[in-house]
């Protein structure tokens, strides 16, 4: 009855409709709709099933050059290099002037077996054929550079990013074009392009810590490579996550795995996308609105953030974190009895985490229930020792049963900065005029 209540309370939450993965095509399907069900696999990075629907549609017709192509690009990403060799040939072989499979083979060759001059003819055949094909062009760029070739690779990518100036790779490797030429002011101007662009791109930060450092700006160089670093230590812990994501790409626990971190990361855009889809492939995966709650509370939305607190529990009444976060929401609200009521079952669910006992001890303390206070605020303590939190509540106990010198000792205690140092600040002045008056009292 009570949480029929709180869905009241906070109405609205609309649940994202589930998005099914594409079937296999059945036995009976013509080549036609057999491939257009392997595109829709490979869109979701779903490359063996897709190479199966590549397949069946082949069988009907083999000599189609369409499916051997897209079948030698499923075949590439899953490194059967040998396989999509022969596929993409096959497609050439069929269609002298299709531009798409000289793109695959020339990106395989140079990238897998360093067959420069064989891919770089290949890329320029296909840029005849097709003479706005970025990805011919970036590549030939990419193989230039990496021959030594550097003018030629800097008219390439400057070329591509003028045209498009959200092609970050292109800018990226132009900027640390101009880095190897010594261009240091010029790849600086790209990098920071990039930097503003992408401020999640480790490559973009290194080269420009680089360029700045050989230009002079040795203190501003340091701290781009050490955003760098730090970056390149971010993508180490999510490249596990995002392969179980592309492994299982139709698992919710997948994407809110990712999520989480990317939250963490403060990737926040990505982090929204991928909770969003976790409720679309599962409207009933409580972690993924569990995720959007936090999200929306990070960012002030308390009505948005309670609504995918409640839809959370509806489908998971186990998450101690949606318990705690829908407490705090209430108790923000003044609604003491449900905040309460919140807590209690967080820490219930979750008895080893000091925090949630904390602020139970918080709604306890407002409710003038002292007792119950003091053993949350112990609790806490007992499994952190060094949680502010429940250090503040211990004195804020103290100085509600007129103990202001045993809380005035423990606040002054505490080291903390910022608004925190400040609101301790106001409450020792505070405990001290108390005691002050209190003395005076005393006295005959």
């Amino acid at each position: 009855m009570r949480f029929a209540l709180l869905l009241l309370i906070f109405a609205g939450c609309a649940s994202e409709v589930a998005e099914t993965p594409p079937a296999p095509p059945p036995p009976t399907a013509s080549a036609s709709e057999a491939f257009a069900t392997g595109r829709a696999l490979q869109a979701r990075g779903l490359f063996a099933r897709a190479e199966q629907a590549y397949l069946q549609a082949l069988d009907q017709a083999h000599a189609n050059p369409q499916y051997h192509y897209y079948l030698g690009v499923v075949l590439h990403a899953q490194s059967r290099f040998a396989e999509a060799q022969t596929h993409l040939e096959a497609a050439l072989k069929l269609k002298p002037d299709y531009a798409g499979p000289r793109i695959a083979l020339g990106k395989m060759l140079f990238e897998v077996r360093g067959e420069a001059d064989r891919a770089r003819q290949l890329l320029g055949e296909a840029l005849e054929l097709a003479p706005d094909a970025t990805e011919a062009r970036y590549t030939l760029g990419v193989i230039h550079q990496r021959e030594g070739q550097l003018p030629e690779a800097r008219d390439i990518f400057a070329a591509i990013a003028a045209a498009d100036s959200t092609h970050t790779q292109a800018r990226i490797q132009l900027g640390l074009v101009h880095l190897q030429l010594g261009d240091y002011r010029q790849a600086e101007d790209q990098l920071r392009k990039v930097a503003r662009l992408n401020p999640h791109n480790p490559t973009a930060f290194r080269g420009l810590g680089q360029a700045l450092r050989r230009a002079g700006g040795t203190e501003e160089g340091q701290r781009m490579l050490d955003r760098a670093r730090v970056l390149d230590e971010q993508n180490a812990r999510l490249k596990p996550h995002q392969d179980a994501m592309r492994q299982y790409p139709d698992q919710p626990q997948a994407h809110s795995n990712l999520a989480g971190l990317y939250n963490r990361f403060g990737r926040l855009k990505l982090a929204f996308q991928h909770y969003r889809q976790s409720i679309r492939i599962d409207s009933t995966h409580g972690q993924g609105y569990q995720g959007l709650g936090n999200m929306h509370q990070g960012r002030g939305d308390d009505a948005l953030a309670a609504r995918y607190y409640l839809e959370a529990l509806r489908y998971d009444s186990t998450l101690a974190q949606s318990h705690n976060n829908l407490g705090s929401l209430f108790h923000k609200k003044a609604e003491l009895e449900m905040a309460l009521n919140q807590y209690q079952q967080a820490v219930q669910l979750a008895p080893d985490v000091g925090f949630y006992y904390s602020n139970l001890g918080n709604a306890y303390l407002e409710m003038e229930q002292l007792d119950q206070a003091r053993s949350a605020a112990e609790r806490a303590l007992s499994l952190d020792s060094t949680l502010v939190s429940a250090r503040v509540l211990l004195g804020d106990i103290h100085a509600h049963r007129g103990e202001y010198t045993r809380a005035i000792v423990l606040w002054e205690s505490i080291r903390s900065s910022g608004a925190a140092q400040d609101q301790l600040r106001t409450k020792i002045a505070e405990a001290k005029i108390a005691e002050s008056q209190h003395r005076a009292v005393q006295q005959p």
